[in-house]
């Protein structure tokens, strides 16, 4: 099927490329190819990216939105009766503790601010007669390393795209009020609807955002009240991007080439380098609690969505990996490196 459905979109892709390019000129094909490609990846992260402006529309448009805030108010409450149950509802005391000694809020961390690292990795030459792209050390048969770099491009992409739509399935059918909406009575949408719960007894979240501002926009902008789904909570979609960037980079970092001695410091700082990125997920997990955006079950809930797109990833990318290993037996053994 996956490959029946390849060869449909190349014929439809080339029908498309001729006739904009003319049949006799393969250099302007090369060109229209290429802009297409990179149309359709922009539109494809485009999309992804404004999946919670997405989630907000289909809302109103479709829903009450007096029975959409009853719905994500009763999930909050299931989330936050089961992590009272299970000894994990702690982000009033978390936040209380950060506002008395650091007080230094400025906001949840954004994806939009947070560009992926893109390191370079140190690369050894496989065996006469392996594959002839570079894959780190100890690669498997079907690994990251054995993909060539336009495949690495897709694997990671396709995790994120896919974690990003499954966090979209959880907006629209499992909308949930964050914390700091839990205490608000006054903060209305742009249909002068109330969006808090005004639990003033229950809770005591402080909306950092609101208190302290922000550097690029305010909960009261007409844009942000129109266009943010305020129940976008579950799963955490800034956590899915903290934690695709670390699996992005320690991919990409690859393990520590065998030449380095365990006693060298080239050694421990490449490891430093690979590992310190898991710092970042921590971090984002940290600012989203302390600011009441999130749940720690809407963290959680991320990693299990990242968990969840991975796992498909290496299988449906495992044919590609195996064309190069057949290729590359058809090569000559006396590749130059």
């Amino acid at each position: 099927m996956k490959r029946r459905l390849s060869f449909v979109f190349k014929q439809l892709k080339r029908k498309i490329v001729v006739s904009i390019a003319g049949d006799a000129n393969p250099q302007r094909q090369a060109v229209v190819s290429l802009c297409l490609l990179a149309l359709t990846e922009l539109a494809l992260l485009t999309l992804t990216f404004c999946t919670n402006f997405l989630s907000a529309y289909i809302h109103n448009t479709l829903e009450v939105f007096h029975n959409f805030r009853l719905r994500s108010l009763a999930n909050a409450q299931n989330i936050v009766a089961f992590e009272r149950s299970t000894g994990l509802f702690f982000e009033q005391r978390l936040q209380q503790w950060h506002e008395t000694h650091l007080a230094c809020n400025e906001g949840a961390a954004s994806p939009s601010l947070s560009p992926s690292p893109s390191p370079v990795a140190d690369y050894v030459p496989l065996a006469s007669g392996d594959s002839p792209y570079y894959a780190p050390e100890g690669a498997s048969a079907v690994a990251f390393g054995d993909l060539s770099p336009a495949q690495q491009y897709r694997f990671l992409r396709a995790v994120w795209v896919l974690s990003a739509w499954v966090s979209f399935l959880g907006f629209l059918f499992i909308p949930t009020m964050p914390p700091r909406l839990l205490p608000v009575c006054d903060f209305l949408n742009a249909l002068g609807a109330n969006v808090g719960a005004c639990l003033t007894i229950d809770f005591s979240f402080i909306d950092s955002i609101g208190a302290h501002g922000s550097l690029l926009w305010d909960w009261n902008d007409e844009a942000v009240k129109t266009l943010n789904n305020p129940y976008a909570a579950f799963p955490s979609q800034h956590t899915i991007f903290a934690a695709w960037c670390a699996i992005a980079w320690i991919k990409l970092i690859g393990p520590a080439s065998p030449a380095l001695s365990v006693s060298s410091s080239a050694y421990w700082l490449r490891a430093l380098m690979r590992w310190a990125i898991l710092l970042y997920p921590m971090a984002t997990i940290y600012c989203i609690v302390i600011t009441a955006n999130h749940y720690i079950s809407d963290a959680l809930g991320g990693l299990v969505v990242l968990a969840f797109s991975y796992a498909p990833s290496p299988i449906l990318h495992a044919p590609d990996a195996q064309l190069l290993r057949q290729q590359a037996r058809s090569v000559p053994s006396t590749l130059p490196y």
